[in-house]
């Protein structure tokens, strides 16, 4: 796509361009001369892509590529001429000698009749000929114009690699303060989620505790109502007041409170708590009300302290892995099997989860995948290498600081 240097100068003629700047452009450069749109563009400081369009805007309209109408141009009546001229022939030479019936017909009759088939045969071959040459010259025009625009296309997107060398100028800078901008947000994140965890912690030991105290209340009442239908079927006395007190209910007299052996043993179970630690009263779940209340107290403990802390036996197992581990006064984790390393990750993840507390296992990174680039691959690998390595340093000091805790 390109503009000659006469329709250059009529450019820079109308859009106001001295005599002195149209002839150093006519003087430099030859009258054939085809200034394409990459120059024009560094000429006159104008986008690619608008010199582009003009130039294939200015080469289509003055574009050569078209197909004559052959049926405007052509000479008109070819049968009726030849036919004259055969008439005409006849009517001169037939007063000639030799020229009698046989030469007039027979000989220019038939070279009249091969002439008229050869013109025509002649038009048709051309017509063809025209036709395929103007197909062919249309598809060149489209593949040029492809062409140009998938170059267009390709330098669209180098456009900006200039621009590399100014980036690579501050690199340096840029990453170093990246780097120090995501430790920041790492460590803030870090922060928000232990505070987070440690909510939820704390107002699931608070919810228990509840649930604990309404639950024990309702323990009260069912052990205590159990403990009367244990006792009631046995106990003669209690059925005689019991009798007595139902058959005063139905005279209507009053029912004293010591009368009635209901309340009489409810009042008798309550005051029987009064005053008993029953954190260290003996439990029994078929004992008195104080021992079933004392039982299922320390049940609820016990649960508590398996959900809420960490128990010996995790601090005991612990301790073992971390014994096999040891290495002078360090650990080496590498020298834990496979199942010991698992089952010392999952005591980490269970106990830090139990006290609302837990380090991130990894930073986050994921290992780059290889290319088709055997130097890029080679790099890769490094990096790849040095992830792996930091990744298994921060899992090294997270455990020990874990292990030494016990």
């Amino acid at each position: 796509v390109f503009i000659s240097t006469e329709e250059l100068l009529a450019l820079m003629w109308k859009n106001g361009y001295s005599e002195q700047e149209r002839n150093a452009v006519q003087f430099t450069f030859p009258a054939d001369y085809k200034f394409h749109y990459p120059e024009l563009s560094v000429m006159f400081d104008i986008t690619e892509e608008d010199t582009y369009k003009f130039c294939m805007r200015t080469r289509m309209e003055k574009s050569h590529i078209g197909e004559l109408d052959w049926a405007k141009v052509k000479p008109q009546g070819m049968l009726r001429n030849h036919w004259l001229i055969f008439g005409t022939g006849l009517f001169i030479f037939k007063s000639f000698p030799f020229f009698n019936y046989y030469f007039g017909v027979k000989v220019f009759g038939t070279s009249m009749w091969c002439w008229t088939m050869w013109s025509l045969m002649n038009r048709m071959i051309a017509k063809v000929c025209r036709r395929n040459e103007y197909m062919a010259a249309q598809k060149t025009a489209q593949d040029v114009m492809d062409g140009e625009d998938a170059i267009v296309e390709s330098m669209r997107r180098f456009a900006n690699d200039a621009k590399c060398v100014d980036y690579l100028k501050t690199f340096r800078e840029d990453s170093e303060s990246k780097i120090g901008q995501y430790r920041k947000a790492l460590v803030m994140k870090m922060k928000d989620d232990l505070s987070d965890r440690a909510t939820k912690q704390l107002q699931s030991i608070v919810s228990f505790e509840a649930s604990m105290g309404s639950a024990m209340q309702e323990l009260v009442v069912r052990e205590a109502a159990s403990s009367f239908r244990e006792k009631f079927p046995g106990n003669k006395a209690m059925q005689e007041k019991a009798f007595t007190a139902a058959v005063a209910a139905l005279a209507g007299a009053p029912v004293a409170a010591g009368s009635d052996p209901v309340s009489a043993h409810f009042t008798e179970a309550f005051q029987s708590l009064q005053g008993v630690d029953l954190t260290a009263a003996k439990g029994n779940a078929t004992g008195t009300l104080a021992e079933r209340v004392a039982f299922a107290q320390q049940a609820k403990e016990a649960e508590f302290r398996q959900t809420f802390m960490v128990t010996p036996a995790e601090a005991e197992e612990v301790r073992n892995l971390a014994s096999k581990a040891k290495s002078g006064q360090d650990y080496d984790f590498s020298k834990l099997p496979a199942e010991a390393m698992q089952r010392l990750e999952a005591l980490y993840t269970s106990i830090n989860s139990k006290v609302g507390y837990s380090l991130p296992e990894s930073l986050g990174t994921k290992p780059i995948s290889a290319t088709s680039d055997d130097t890029a691959n080679s790099y890769i690998e490094k990096v790849n290498a040095q992830l792996e390595s930091a990744r298994q340093h921060l899992r090294d000091a997270r455990l020990k600081t874990f292990v030494q805790a016990f």
